[in-house]
């Protein structure tokens, strides 16, 4: 009896010694590995150097800590053990918090002009940078840190700034071209030197050119009737987002403002999706209005809108698959592009074809001047209830292990408290809905806060409300170019359109990316987002409307072309991305990179042009 006792004293003293020797385990932070003066990194893309020099390196282990500030209230994270010299790469893209810290057994100091407070800085690419750090133990442990900028780096957006200086030479050289054409004065040089030059110069050689011009144009028939009728602004609105979404997907020369924001924020990217919903609202209402005049039974317009939708979703789908041979179904992503275009398609097509109407009922009633809002009320109160579902949702859905309302990137954020809660209710949604194999596995956010699992999907399906929203602001637009005809009245009305919302959006974030009650954000398709992508295409409208259709200065071309076949362009440029003869096996710089993604993007206008000179469109 006694014996077993002491046994079973003995298992508790062991268990027990084990469960302390665990938990001082846990409590210790783990140290990140030593950096030798030898491990000198190769530059790659978008970093530089930074050389911790510890003067008098002593026995006092040194800690070397960053974050990059894009990462929002994320804690430092340890990078290298400091011995007598380390060099590391650092983010050139936002400023990087730096700080070096002082192990003194458990005991972290950090000296002020060591600490992260004091040395944020927004690094050159290929820069070299050194923190000189001196030691001092008289009077007790002291230690400074002073930073330098020990080379100057090239500017890496030159070639940016020469790809853009090119493109404005060739336009300037062809709108000189394109004058000097339409004066005759290359016809006059070409008869001089000819033997028919003196029966030329008979007759005016404009009147020759125009001539020709108009047999060129007649030649074409079908094609020139079309785009007699069309909106050319409205082709090349649509025609500007998906080229420069075809150059962003391609990698747009590794440039971070080419690529999506990390989170909150918006870049260049993060434009063309939403102005292609809205130029979709837009184009809608003016296909309407001639299947109206034409009598086409509104069934029939709902059958066209349901095989439209379907037939986009099933392109979507075929994209998301790669075209791979034997797809596992198991890991299929099922959200996408195309996909919320074909639901957001369906639902607004749909809802207009209910109150879509030929005539301008109330041209001279009370409220003409604003009667293409007015006479479409019903649907104003509709999608202004499915907004106030999406907020209700957002703010009040209960997310479980996570705070309510939340609407941050979850890993690192807040300080780590949130991990597994990026995206908050809509990421839940998509996780319940579709599974975590079955949403996107790479989104913007999982480097610079370290999301582990994919946790939600940027086409996924709360975003769909508001992408719907847009669109239908996008309809309003064509709204106001079916019942206001003067061009003036236009105008003003986009304009007013653009500020109104540019302000509302501001409201919303109080004009701050990261402090606002509804940040502008792209992941999550924000209502702040989508207001603010809104209003800067109302204004694009504006401007591309006064410049292409009224005044005539611009044709609209090269983006004309591309706006003419968006589907072909949008399909073919995602089956090719990553082949040839759109992509190759260049170095990465930002050269090289930029050049390979202009021609990437140029393939897919000069397709756009062949195959409107052979008078091909293909529309679903």
């Amino acid at each position: 009896m006694l014996s077993a006792r002491l046994l079973v004293s003995a298992g508790v003293q062991i268990c027990l010694a084990f469960l302390t020797r665990v938990e001082s385990l846990r409590l210790v932070p783990m140290l990140p590995p030593l950096c030798q003066s030898q491990d000198v990194p190769d530059f790659q893309i978008d970093t530089a150097r930074l050389t911790i020099d510890n003067h008098g390196k002593s026995n006092i282990e040194l800690l070397l800590y960053k974050q990059s500030k894009e990462c929002h209230e994320c804690d430092l994270r340890p990078v290298a053990m400091v011995g007598s010299k380390c060099t590391v790469l650092v983010d050139t893209r936002w400023p990087v918090r730096v700080e070096v810290r002082a192990l003194n057994g458990s005991i972290q100091l950090t000296p002020p002009s060591c600490s992260a407070a004091n040395n944020t800085f927004l690094f050159l690419e290929r820069g070299q940078y050194t923190m000189f750090i001196q030691q001092n133990f008289e009077g007790g442990f002291q230690m400074d840190c002073r930073f330098a900028q020990m080379n100057s780096p090239p500017d890496a957006y030159i070639p940016l700034y020469a790809a853009f200086g090119i493109a404005a030479f060739l336009a300037l050289m062809w709108i000189i071209l394109r004058s000097l054409y339409n004066r005759g004065v290359f016809h006059r040089m070409i008869c001089f030197w000819t033997a028919e030059s003196v029966m030329s110069d008979l007759g005016p050689p404009p009147a020759v050119h125009s001539t020709e011009e108009s047999t060129g144009e007649t030649s074409g028939s079908d094609n020139t009737k079309m785009n007699k009728k069309r909106l050319r602004s409205l082709d090349t609105f649509r025609g500007i987002s998906l080229t420069i979404m075809i150059f962003v997907n391609y990698g747009g020369g590794q440039y971070w403002v080419f690529s999506h924001s990390i989170w909150n924020g918006l870049t260049v990217a993060d434009l063309v999706f939403p102005w292609l919903v809205y130029i979709m609202g837009t184009a809608m209402m003016l296909s309407f209005q001639g299947q109206l005049r034409r009598e086409v039974p509104k069934i029939n317009m709902f059958w066209k809108i349901l095989r439209r939708s379907m037939i986009l979703f099933a392109l979507g789908l075929l994209i998301n698959s790669d075209g791979d041979d034997g797809l596992d179904l198991s890991e299929f992503r099922i959200p996408g592009v195309l996909q919320r275009f074909a639901i957001t398609y369906l639902i607004v097509a749909s809802v207009h074809l209910v109150f879509a109407r030929t005539y301008d009922e109330h041209r001279y009633g009370r409220f003409a001047a604003i009667r293409d809002i007015t006479e479409f009320w019903p649907e104003w109160v509709l999608y202004l209830i499915l907004i106030a579902i999406h907020t209700i949702i957002t703010f009040r859905m209960q997310v479980p292990g996570c705070l309510t309302g939340y609407l941050g990137a979850g890993g690192d954020a807040e300080h780590g408290q949130h991990r597994n809660c990026t995206g908050g209710a809509a990421g839940y949604i998509d996780r319940q809905v579709f599974g975590n194999s079955h949403i996107f596995q790479n989104p913007t956010c999982k480097e610079v806060y370290r999301i582990r699992l994919p946790r939600h999907d940027p086409c996924g399906l709360l975003g769909t409300l508001t992408s719907v929203f847009i669109c239908f602001l996008g309809l309003q637009a064509g709204k106001i170019l079916f019942i206001h005809k003067d061009w003036v009245q236009r105008c003003i009305r986009f304009l007013i359109w653009g500020i109104v919302l540019g302000l509302i959006a501001g409201i919303l974030c109080k004009f701050s990316k990261n402090d606002g009650w509804i940040p502008i954000n792209k992941n999550l398709w924000s209502l702040s987002f989508v207001i603010a992508l809104a209003g800067m295409a109302f204004v694009l409208l504006a401007f591309l409307y006064l410049l292409i259709d009224v005044c005539k200065i611009w044709s609209g071309a090269p983006f004309y072309f591309p706006g003419m076949n968006p589907i072909v362009v949008y399909v073919g440029h995602e089956l090719l991305t990553g082949r040839f003869p759109v992509s190759f096996d260049v170095v990465v710089t930002h050269p090289a990179q930029l050049a390979m993604n202009l021609w990437g993007a140029t393939f897919w206008v000069l397709v756009a042009l062949y195959l409107l000179n052979k008078g091909i469109l293909i529309t679903v």
